[in-house]
């Protein structure tokens, strides 16, 4: 599941880097594990047995009718509904036994929707069916955007996950940076930023100084929420750690 979730967070954050990759990783792992593993089996099977042949069950994920496309998109789409719920949900509600029930479904549903159509590529491929090979990526790849766009984006974004929340933090944490280091000299700072909303938020600062003033640092701290609350207007606490550095000069 942890490229799939690459795939909608990133989409979300606007991070396509990591969009491309999960998807990337997600469809070789699914085609190089489970097409490569159903073409050596199939192909073992084929010299021991030589009376085996294709089954219904494999034309069933190469060309199926637009009933079994619908329930294998609403299967798929109901995966990432699950997957992404347990991302978000409360830690006292997942911990019960609900926790599995979800885990067993999700892990149902992608072998369901995932693993029959990438094994089917691989048996078409060592039947010299590459028309069942062919129809059954498309398949495949029907499931995967069902599953990881379709049931899971829509999910998390109405929990309200996705790229504002980010660019605000990114801003926060700039603000903080820039006014320590025009107001006291500092030789190493590092910034976490905890939104509870869009409007307040909590700011840890620690900083390396070898010089410390008190009264700088207790200014510092108001200079750096009235700017945050200014540029942002998202106003909250600001905790400022200062490490003191010692520097030897031989």
């Amino acid at each position: 599941m942890a490229p799939s979730r690459a795939v909608c967070l990133g989409i979300l954050y606007r991070k396509w880097k990591a969009a491309v990759g999960g998807l990337t990783k997600q469809a070789l792992g699914l085609l190089v594990v489970g097409s490569t593993t159903a073409f050596l089996v199939t192909i073992f099977f084929k010299h021991v047995t030589p009376a085996i042949f294709i089954t219904p069950e494999v034309m069933a994920r190469t060309l199926p009718t637009l009933k079994e496309i619908y329930l294998a998109i609403f299967i798929a789409v109901s995966s990432g509904v699950a997957a992404s719920l347990m991302l978000v949900a409360d830690p006292r509600v997942v911990s019960q036994p609900l926790q599995q029930l979800i885990d067993v479904m999700i892990g149902a549903e992608i072998a369901i929707s995932l693993i029959p159509p990438a094994s089917v590529v691989g048996i078409g491929l060592a039947f010299a069916r590459f028309d069942i090979s062919l129809h059954s990526l498309g398949l495949l790849a029907i499931n995967l955007l069902s599953l990881d766009v379709i049931g899971s984006v829509p999910v998390l974004y109405l929990w309200g996950i996705g790229s504002k929340p980010l660019q605000l933090e990114n801003k926060i944490r700039e603000i903080t940076e820039r006014v320590a280091k025009e107001a006291v000299k500092v030789d190493k700072i590092s910034v976490d930023v905890t939104l509870q909303n869009y409007t307040r938020s909590d700011v840890d600062v620690r900083v390396h100084a070898v010089e410390f003033n008190k009264e700088a640092y207790t200014f510092l701290v108001k200079k750096i929420s009235e700017r945050i609350k200014r540029e942002t207007g998202a106003a909250g606490n600001v905790r400022i750690k200062i490490s003191p550095a010692i520097v030897y000069a031989p």
